[in-house]
Formats: C-alpha cells, sequence, structure tokens
C-alpha cells in the first residue's frame, strides 16, 4: 500500500489533485491508523515534490504522535535541507532530532558535509569525533569529504594524514578520494606527489574518473606542456571516459596562453561537432587569446558569436577587451563596452577600474587615473595591491613621490600589504629623484619581510649611494645583492671601483 500512497501524495503535493477536502492534515486525521508507514509516506512525497516545509511538517508532526521516524526519513529531510543552503536550519534539525529518531553514519556524513561546504572544517571534524564516541564507524565518503574539505582549504598535511588513516582502518580509497588528493597535492605545487598519487591509482585498479583526467590536464596545460596534456585527453576515450565542456576549455585554455590561435579554435570547432556546448568561459579564454596577439576584431567576432547563441557576457569578458583595446589605445572602443556593461547591470568591478586606470598611466594621463582611483572607492570598491601599484607607478614615473609616499601610507592604513612589486616602484621611483636615504629604507624594509629587491632596485640604489660619495654602504648593498643570487652588471662593478 505504501508505494501507491505515495504516488497519490506526489500528484497531490504537485497540484494534479487540487481540492480543499484534501489537506496533508486531512488525510492523517481520516487515516484510521495514521501509522508510521502512513507518515513516511507524507514524508516522502513531499521530498519527492521537493517541498522542505512540508517535509519538515511531516516530520515533526510523527514525532508528536510518539512515532520514531526510520534513518531513511531522517536522512532524506536532512539532506534536503543541506541542499538548500541553509547551514543554520540544518543543524538545528540534526541536533533536536538525532536523540528522537534512528540515524546512522550518512546522519552525520550529510551534516559533516554541509559544514564543510561552508567552509567550516573544524565542525567537520568535530562530528567525525562525536560518531565515533558514540559508537559509529565513519565511511569512506565522510573521509573523502573531509579530504576534500582540506585540500580546498590546503591542509594538505592533514590530508594526508586521513587518507593515511583510512589504508590503516581497512578502507580502500575510491576515484573520489584519490582525485581530491592529487587535486590538493597539485593546488600546493607538489606536482611530483600528485603525479605519483596518479600511477598508485592505477597501479591498485582504481580507475581514473572524469574529474581526475580534468585535474591531470588541467595541470599540464599549466605547466604549458600541452603534448602530455593531449596524450591524456586522448587516453580518456580510449578508456571510455567522456569529455565535458571542462575538459575542451581547459585544453583551449592552454593553447591560448601559448598563443596557438589557430589549433584553439579548430579544438573550439571540434567540441562543437561532438554537441558539446561552450561557455561564456571559452569564449572568454579565446577572446583573451587573441587580445594578447593584438587581433582585436577577431576577439570582438567571438564576443559577438557569445551573446548571438544567447548566452550571458560576464564582467571577466568585458574585462578583457577592455584591457585589450586600452593597450591599442582605443577610447572609442573602450567606452562603448564599458556603456554596454553598464547597460546589463555589470557593475566595473576593481579589475574594470585597474585596467581603465593603467590605461590613463601608459597614456600619460596620471591625473584622470587618480581621479578614477577615488571615485572606484566612493562606490564602495576596495583596491587591492595591484590597482595601488598602478596608480604608484604613475605617480613615481611622474617624479611626484610626495603623492606617492602619501598613496603608500593609505595602502598600508587600508591593511593592504605591500608586495615586491610596490616595494620596487617607490625603490626606483625615489632612485629617480637621487633620494639614496628613502630608497635605502624601502629596501631594507623589503628585505626584512622575507621580499627580494629586483636587480634593478638594488642596481639604482647602489648607483645612487656611489653619486652620493657613499661607497660603504654600496659596496655592503652589492654584498647583500650577490648573496641574494643577483649578479650585477660590469658598468657596476666599474663605478665601485
Amino acid at each position: 500500500m505504501v508505494p501507491k500512497s505515495i504516488g497519490f501524495l506526489h500528484s497531490f503535493l504537485s497540484n494534479r489533485i487540487t481540492s480543499s477536502f484534501f489537506t496533508i492534515s486531512s488525510i492523517l486525521t481520516y487515516s484510521t491508523q495514521p501509522n508510521l508507514n502512513s507518515h513516511e509516506a507524507i514524508i516522502n512525497a513531499s521530498l519527492q515534490s521537493q517541498l522542505l516545509e512540508q517535509s519538515l511538517h511531516s516530520f515533526k508532526l510523527m514525532i508528536l504522535q510518539g512515532h520514531c521516524p526510520s534513518s531513511i526519513s531522517f536522512n532524506n529531510v536532512l539532506g534536503l535541507l543541506a541542499k538548500s543552503g541553509d547551514l543554520h536550519k540544518t543543524w538545528c534539525f540534526f541536533t533536536e532530532f538525532l536523540g528522537r529518531t534512528r540515524f546512522d553514519e550518512y546522519s552525520f556524513g550529510i551534516t559533516i558535509k554541509a559544514f564543510c561546504k561552508n567552509g567550516n572544517v573544524s565542525k567537520g571534524f568535530e562530528l567525525l569525533a562525536q560518531m565515533e564516541r558514540i559508537g559509529l564507524s565513519p565511511n569512506v565518503v565522510i573521509y573523502t569529504i573531509l579530504i576534500d574539505a582540506c585540500c580546498k582549504n590546503g591542509d594538505i598535511e592533514q590530508a594526508k594524514v586521513l587518507f593515511s588513516k583510512m589504508n590503516d582502518l581497512g578502507f580502500v580509497a575510491n576515484q573520489y578520494t584519490y582525485t581530491a588528493m592529487i587535486n590538493g597535492f597539485f593546488k600546493k605545487g607538489y606536482k611530483k606527489d600528485g603525479f605519483e598519487l596518479y600511477e598508485k591509482m592505477k597501479l591498485v585498479g582504481v580507475l581514473p574518473s572524469l574529474y581526475t583526467y580534468n585535474t591531470l590536464i588541467n595541470e599540464y596545460c599549466r605547466d604549458g606542456k600541452l603534448s602530455i596534456a593531449f596524450k591524456v585527453f586522448d587516453e580518456m576515450s580510449t578508456r571510455g571516459v567522456s569529455c565535458n565542456v571542462v575538459t575542451y576549455t581547459i585544453l583551449i585554455g592552454g593553447l591560448c596562453r601559448k598563443r596557438q590561435m589557430s589549433k584553439a579554435e579548430r579544438l573550439f570547432e571540434r567540441m562543437k561537432q561532438v554537441h558539446i556546448n561552450p561557455t561564456t568561459r571559452t569564449y572568454n579564454l579565446l577572446m583573451d587569446g587573441f587580445c594578447n596577439i593584438g587581433k582585436l576584431e577577431k576577439a570582438l567576432g567571438y564576443f559577438d558569436k557569445l551573446k548571438l547563441i544567447g548566452l550571458a557576457p560576464t564582467s571577466v569578458s568585458y574585462n578583457i577587451l577592455i584591457a585589450g583595446f586600452s593597450k591599442a589605445g582605443n577610447s572609442a572602443v573602450v567606452s562603448e563596452l564599458v556603456r554596454e556593461m553598464e547597460d546589463r547591470g555589470i557593475s566595473p568591478s576593481k579589475v574594470t577600474y585597474t585596467i581603465l586606470m593603467d590605461a590613463f598611466v601608459r597614456s600619460d594621463d596620471v591625473e584622470k587615473a587618480s581621479q578614477l582611483f577615488h571615485l572606484m572607492k566612493k562606490v564602495g570598491s576596495v583596491p587591492d595591491q595591484h590597482t595601488y601599484g598602478v596608480l604608484m607607478h604613475g605617480l613615481c614615473m611622474k617624479g611626484n613621490m610626495v603623492e606617492a609616499s602619501k598613496l603608500y601610507k593609505s595602502m598600508v592604513e587600508m591593511n593592504v600589504e605591500p608586495n615586491d612589486v610596490i616595494y620596487n616602484i617607490m625603490i626606483n621611483g625615489y632612485c629617480k629623484e637621487c633620494n639614496s636615504y628613502k630608497a635605502l629604507k624601502f629596501l631594507q624594509e623589503m628585505v626584512n619581510k622575507g621580499l627580494t629587491p629586483s636587480l634593478a632596485s638594488y642596481s639604482s640604489t647602489i648607483e645612487v649611494l656611489c653619486n652620493e660619495g657613499k661607497s660603504t654602504e654600496a659596496k655592503r648593498l652589492l654584498k647583500e645583492m650577490i648573496e641574494a643570487g643577483l649578479n650585477p652588471s660590469e658598468s657596476l662593478y666599474c663605478k665601485l671601483g
């Protein structure tokens, strides 16, 4: 009877049966004996119709009437809550009903995944400890969730501990566990470990998934090893693993970075031939590739195709074209792109502002760049290191070290940590106005922070010190420069005698 009742209820809840006489309460009221099965039938029907509030109401009603729901019902409602993205409601439901219903390791797995997805990995570990205390054994899925969360957080050491513990407990890692670890190694720059684990995965008979292959292809493309990336791509079809839009987009991106645009276009056409639809990101990569080789009309053509097939351009799409046309000095197209961007309701991002500021600095209009910087802050867009660097570079090139120094101070006050680019800009700016004291001050501050000044920063500061007759300081700096692994020019040695 239960499957039939589920079918009836599903039709009712999906509005295929409409009547004021039929409500969940009336169904339960007029049931001869509203037992556990009828309650669970109603919950299952609510869940099939994705009616979260109705599912919760039915579940609570079941508890109130003295029934103890099965772990399946508990997990299904808990899973729907987690899927809704409301972590607070998920947690409240879990804690309120855990001791009043049947539960299992999957109940904990759902909740651990919800917290990990929200970035709260420590809570995930607390729940792992709790389930172990009450005598429940974590399964491969729970370990994989935590390993993946640790890897995404950059905590590869903790992920390795969990991976090793799994093995000690006799759990067999699956393709998802291996892929999470491989991805974690690559994210931390441990390429050798990642590739070794991939080989081990195949050796123990765990077949790589689509996600595994995409992770490997992405890493080879990032390294510029396109020939190996395409070998892995071919291996996929040999093993019967179907490529998806992500696979093609990664490879197209790799070709674009290598400026092999004709190959990128051919792969793009091949992708469409096998009925895989490109995404906005695919088009963005092609646009960026053509902008980088100066073929702006070609980039604009892909932008038009993107809109023609019904895809929505993003701020990234506009930023790519704005940067390309700004470098080419085509302010008319830049203005048109900014206008179109705003017409579509896409607010200029800090990247947009930084690109436009850089264009003004390149055209020697630092005043306009400065105005844009203040406008950016006024509308609530927070400048980053790159934004500060662009304007600072413009001011230093103009010899306006007073304003550059003010900008540097405001940057520090805003808790934006200066990077090596910022320090080198300031050092070279002070060297241009022959201020060895300030140049040396910034250079030493940079070294104290563990950053290595550029060859130009060392050389320029040494030259200014020599011109001021400060040979002792100049020689000390030369020694420091050599110890940092930088090779001074012959002219610099001659200047020091």
